[in-house]
């Protein structure tokens, strides 16, 4: 599929993480108001470390204030459906995702894993995830 194919939300898969590659952040907010999809923009330009990129994702993501910002809180807050109801979907940009000192390869590889296995929750329970970084 090359980027002239993507005219809309629906014609990306349902559960995915990928790079931006070409989508803009607000075409990517419209088609989520088109579709009924919770759109989540995490700005993360600001965080240098793990712990300063969880807490901006707890923000961004509206988390209770007891959320535990650390991988496992967020998986945990994400697939629970009182505090993150499914609904009809969501899209998130992480715009950018960090890479820093204090946030590198591993970090980012293992955020976005934490993202791949919500998109799995939200398959088993028929909503599209779709996660978005640059």
């Amino acid at each position: 599929m090359t980027m002239r194919d993507i005219d809309r939300l629906e014609d990306l898969p349902s559960q995915c993480v990928r790079s931006l590659r070409g989508l803009g952040t607000d075409q990517l907010r419209e088609w989520a108001r088109a579709a009924d999809q919770r759109f989540v923009l995490a700005d993360l330009s600001g965080c240098k470390d793990k712990l300063s990129a969880m807490r901006m994702l707890g923000h961004a993501f509206n988390l209770p204030s007891w959320y535990g910002a650390n991988l496992d809180a967020l998986y945990d807050t994400l697939t629970d459906d009182e505090i993150t109801p499914v609904g009809h979907g969501v899209v998130v940009v992480l715009d950018p995702l960090p890479y820093a000192e204090f946030f590198g390869v591993e970090e980012r590889d293992a955020l976005l894993d934490v993202f791949r296995d919500v998109a799995e929750h939200y398959a088993e329970r028929g909503a599209p995830f779709r996660v978005f970084y640059r």
